[in-house]
């Protein structure tokens, strides 16, 4: 692998709930001298663990979105040491296009990587992890106008849920070596939280980073018309957008599902969080969310399933400043079985084909 200084590159890995800010955390990171971040890989859950003919799939993908000759490597990847060999491979080849053998991070903002956090850090144990996270009521509405995702604002919100879960839990300290990056905290202070991820990084601050804009390395021409904002300066426009595209009774019903949830990443209330829901709402929400889940890649529905990352019970978050990193503690067994949150399970992620 590229090294700098006598040292190998270290891994970077920005994660959170899609519509949270991480193509705007990606691009700013791009402007940094030192990391280079691509376009989605989604390796760790579009490839690694698939079968022989969706790996082959998702590498004529990679050459694509990447720009890079990967070979076949005749065979299905399945162990650590072929997994990490392919990785380090397929980041070589992009910073050797880019000519940035000199990086001192290869990073990859993948959403679908969150619920991946073990299988990440078994294979890179040193890598870095940047974890966004906002409120969940702009999520769920940000999530409704991309044609990738559902468009019911609730199974959407049950979305935003999956992914605090396993925040949750990495902030409860069984995820080593991650920084936390509250969006409402960034589009305040660039400078200021920029500085703070750097010095997490171990990196110099550079001005680029949070001031900077237009750069469009990392973001496939075809996802332009959904990640357009990242490629413009950072703003605070669209904090808390939900009070003014939502009504009294969508914002009732989302906060009935994720009351102490949103409490506990410290997001306010507007309403009490006790709105009624009724059987068909419930039913009808489900088979939404059902049809999402069902779109998910069999192998990839069934670590989802059966994640680590969601054994910690829902509102038990011991809430401190953003920006812990947090020492490592070795991760639970991935076989203990999903918890319920709120009104029933939640049991998806993004979907991979975007």
């Amino acid at each position: 692998m590229c090294a700098v200084r006598g040292e190998a590159m270290r891994k970077l890995f920005i994660v959170g709930c899609p519509r949270s800010g991480t193509t705007m955390v990606q691009q700013a990171l791009n402007r940094h001298s030192s990391i280079t971040i691509p376009p989605e890989t989604k390796f760790f859950f579009s490839y690694l663990g698939q079968s022989r003919r969706q790996q082959l799939r998702h590498l004529q993908r990679l050459r694509s979105d990447l720009g890079i000759p990967l070979d076949d490597p005749g065979k299905r990847i399945r162990s650590a040491e072929d997994a990490r060999r392919a990785y380090d491979e397929m980041a070589r080849l992009y910073l050797e296009r880019l000519g940035k053998s000199h990086a001192r991070y290869f990073g990859d903002k993948t959403p679908e990587h969150t619920g991946q956090l073990g299988r990440i850090l078994s294979l890179f144990p040193d890598s870095k992890i940047i974890f966004v996270y906002r409120d969940g009521r702009d999520v769920a509405l940000s999530l409704t106008r991309v044609p990738w995702m559902s468009g019911n604002l609730y199974v959407n919100f049950l979305v935003w849920l999956y992914y605090y879960r396993v925040l949750t839990r990495a902030r409860g300290g069984g995820v080593p070596n991650v920084y936390f990056a509250r969006y409402e905290d960034i589009v305040a202070a660039p400078a200021n939280e920029f500085r703070r991820i750097l010095d997490f990084l171990e990196l110099p601050d550079e001005a680029a980073v949070a001031e900077g804009y237009g750069n469009r390395e990392g973001i496939p021409v075809r996802e332009y018309g959904w990640k357009w904002r990242a490629l413009e300066r950072i703003t605070a426009d669209r904090v808390g957008v939900f009070r003014r595209e939502l009504d009294p009774t969508q914002i009732a019903i989302l906060e009935r599902l994720g009351k102490n949830a949103l409490a506990a990443l410290a997001y306010p209330l507007v309403t009490s969080g006790s709105a009624p829901l009724s059987f068909t709402f419930l039913m009808k929400t489900g088979w939404s969310l059902s049809r999402l889940v069902l779109q998910l890649p069999g192998p990839a529905l069934m670590r989802e399933l059966f994640s680590a990352s969601l054994n910690s019970p829902g509102g038990s978050i011991a809430v401190d400043a953003p920006g812990r990193a947090v020492a490592p503690v070795p991760l639970p067994a991935p076989t203990e079985v999903a918890h319920r949150v709120q009104s029933g399970p939640v049991l998806c992620s993004n979907m991979s084909a975007r």
